[in-house]
């Protein structure tokens, strides 16, 4: 199956997808945009991360964009410090995606490294130079020959990614995504519309804001809840009393390592 997502080739968003699709012809896209925007029907995009929190380009494209949420995928994340060096004392700046830098702190200020920025963690070992170390998995170390001067290395143990696959085939509706605008801006909306998921005995599992980008001050609310079909609908009647409501997609929970 050909499943857009962001590359290239190693990276932990190509893992999940080697996870979740068991017959997967991956197209390598360099942005999230670009998985968005592929020509491709199946993506699969990152969503959240244990230490990161959520992916806000995927929730403003998923806003933005017209896809469906029809499935979820959840990877453990060990960075490992790649380099073509051959001791960590000769590394002297480090790069990689910047969810990836922001999990591995405690090594970046240990050392005082020079940080850069780059679409993917594979392409950071792709364009290592010398003096350099990437932070990615150990699978792109080995596709591209570089060494592995230290395993494990991000802030914390418990690390875990999230993914989103959009366009797919829903293997059941057990939880849903949706994207929620407030009709106004008044004291106590927000409360109102959250209570409308728990006069529904509805949980939710995530809930972000993010700035529509048309006025100062004025945000939306990406939500993730365990409910669907009937129940789900009788709590979106009642919210799109205070505002918009945008329906993602139904699928089924993912397993959470323990």
């Amino acid at each position: 199956m050909k499943v857009a997502l962001l590359g290239p080739s190693g990276t932990y968003t190509h893992q999940a997808a080697e996870k979740y699709f068991e017959d997967l012809e991956p197209v390598f896209c360099s942005t999230i945009r670009e998985v968005f925007e592929s020509e491709v029907d199946a993506k699969l995009v990152p969503i959240e991360n244990s230490l990161g929190g959520g992916v806000t380009d995927t929730i403003d494209l998923l806003r933005e964009k017209d896809v469906t949420v029809t499935g979820e995928v959840v990877l453990p994340i060990q960075h490992a410090l790649i380099s073509k060096e051959e001791t960590i004392e000769d590394v002297e700046k480090v790069r990689s995606h910047p969810q990836a830098l922001a999990q591995c702190q405690n090594i970046i200020e240990e050392h005082g490294w020079e940080t850069e920025e780059t679409g993917s963690t594979a392409a950071a070992v792709e364009q290592l130079e010398q003096g350099e170390a990437a932070l990615a998995s150990e699978i792109a170390a080995e596709i591209n020959e570089k060494n592995i001067l230290e395993k494990s290395v991000q802030d914390r143990n418990v690390n875990v990614t999230r993914f989103l696959i959009l366009n797919g085939e829903p293997e059941a509706r057990e939880k849903s995504s949706l994207i929620l605008e407030p009709g106004e801006d008044r004291p106590g909306l927000l409360h109102a519309m959250l209570s409308c998921f728990a006069g529904h005995e509805i949980n939710l599992t995530h809930i972000q804001s993010r700035p529509t980008k048309e006025k100062l001050g004025e945000y939306y609310f990406f939500v993730e809840a365990e409910a669907s079909g009937e129940k789900l609908q009788k709590a979106i009647t009642a919210l799109e009393t205070y505002g918009g409501v945008q329906q993602l997609g139904e699928y089924r929970k993912a397993e959470r390592p323990e």
